[in-house]
């Protein structure tokens, strides 16, 4: 599969590095010198000095022939002419970064020729939307359309499974329980057996249906409230949008700016949110407007110390859970180790969603697990591989993976050593970046 990017800032340096993982033809074109040399020094694919929405250097870069063209810049524009020169030039599937709500009508991009449009802020509302309704998580990810679910969850202070085997915890908890494919302990990320202990504190990934993994959280986790109020600062596109969401579902929305022209068009869109003209990190504000007495706290403003910094208050001053917009990726990881409860890139999210439309063999979609570099991946099986009509206790899996969930004729299965795949199971895995290659020929390989 031959992959072209254009643009080599945050979003495209991520997106290069995923997808390279499994492609070998990846070009990345950037117009700016030193971003070139940068690139050029760490990613493991070609990086090109040329202008992404030239009609000439793309012809030379090869679009008769490309798969998948993505463009990442930081310019709506650029990204769109480029999609459409792309197509002219024959590239097959294009993907742009859009982020102005100008050029779109209806949620869907006004060109022809893009086949399409990601927006950051609106996978950014959607990973903020999804954590703040699943009180526990961290992060949370769907597969086959929405009947598996991976969750992330934060293990607490005194909770069920807090100093237990996986072992022990199956034994006492039986069907009540999910399963655990990943433990994320000091930043590190690993694979967990029957022996592994839990410990508070530990950021553990538990996959199967949807029903069994919201049961299974609540006990790696205290007892929490239904969502009912939440507090936001930042009346930012990505503040409105989470404000209306939050508000159509029922919860009751405060949403606070020190910026009184943006509290003002605010005020005149959202006629059941409180809209506050003042500072996020003023301390006594949030204490006078009840922060102790939210359910959530989210801070999107367009600056990333106002967000570090509100959320640290809200974590340090009242039980809401916190989440955090961040511009650095590298912050993803740091910000829980600190109290946040969940931290969102809107780069991340950007680079993930364009990454799914990298399919190889049998791989139905992936995602990228945060900043750990970690994949699950979805795997429709074919007819003829050597895994099928064995139980998984008799197959030489790879060691850096696990299968998380199998769906058998529309039904989630936990995968137990008794479970036998057959032709036509979709299966979720996740994987260690040094396992991937091998995961990916395990189920591609006849």
């Amino acid at each position: 599969m031959k992959i072209v990017i254009v643009g080599a800032g945050a979003v495209g340096d991520d997106l290069a590095r995923t997808v390279s993982r499994r492609e070998s033809d990846v070009v990345v074109v950037e117009i700016d010198h030193g971003r070139v040399r940068q690139a050029q020094e760490h990613l493991d694919c070609r990086v090109l000095e040329g202008n992404g929405v030239d009609p000439s250097f793309l012809d030379e870069v090869g679009m008769a022939d490309c798969d998948l063209f993505c463009a990442v810049t930081d310019k709506d524009e650029s990204n769109i002419i480029a999609c459409l020169t792309a197509h002219h030039l024959g590239a097959s599937i294009k993907v742009a970064r859009v982020r102005s709500n100008a050029f779109y009508r209806s949620g869907s991009l006004v060109f022809d020729g893009i086949d399409m449009a990601i927006n950051p802020d609106i996978e950014a509302v959607r990973s903020m939307r999804e954590i703040l309704w699943q009180q526990a998580a961290t992060d949370v990810y769907e597969f086959a359309g929405g009947r598996v679910r991976v969750v992330g969850a934060r293990v607490a202070e005194g909770a069920y499974v807090a100093g237990l085997s996986l072992v022990e915890i199956e034994k006492g908890l039986g069907t009540r329980w999910a399963l655990v494919i990943a433990v994320v302990r000091d930043g590190e990320t690993l694979i967990p057996r029957g022996d592994t202990v839990i410990a508070p504190g530990d950021l553990l990934y538990v996959a199967g249906a949807r029903g069994a993994v919201d049961k299974a959280l609540t006990f790696v986790t205290t007892p929490s409230a239904q969502l009912q109020n939440v507090m936001i600062v930042g009346a930012n596109p990505t503040g409105l949008q989470l404000a209306r969401e939050l508000t159509a579902n029922g919860v009751n929305v405060k949403l606070i700016d020190r910026d009184e022209a943006r509290c003002n068009r605010a005020a005149e869109q959202l006629h059941h949110v409180l809209v506050l003209h003042a500072d996020g990190t003023d301390l006594e504000l949030l204490k006078s407007e009840g922060v102790d007495g939210m359910d959530g706290f989210v801070s999107v403003s367009g600056d990333e110390d106002t967000n570090v910094m509100a959320c640290l208050l809200a974590h340090y001053h009242g039980p809401a859970k916190t989440v955090c917009l961040v511009n650095r990726p590298d912050y993803v990881q740091l910000l829980p180790l600190l109290g946040i409860d969940a931290a969102i890139s809107p780069r991340l999210s950007t680079s993930d969603a364009i990454a799914r439309f990298v399919k190889r063999g049998a791989v139905v979609s992936t995602h990228s697990l945060g900043f750990t570099g970690a994949e699950i991946l979805q795997f429709r099986l074919e007819a003829g591989l050597r895994c099928l009509d064995k139980p998984l206790s008799r197959l030489k899996f790879p060691r850096h993976a696990v299968i998380g969930a199998v769906i058998k004729r529309g039904h989630v299965v936990t995968p137990r050593g008794d479970t036998v795949l057959r032709a036509g199971d979709e299966i979720v895995v996740f994987t260690l970046p040094k396992g991937v290659s091998d995961v990916e020929k395990f189920f591609t390989t006849g």
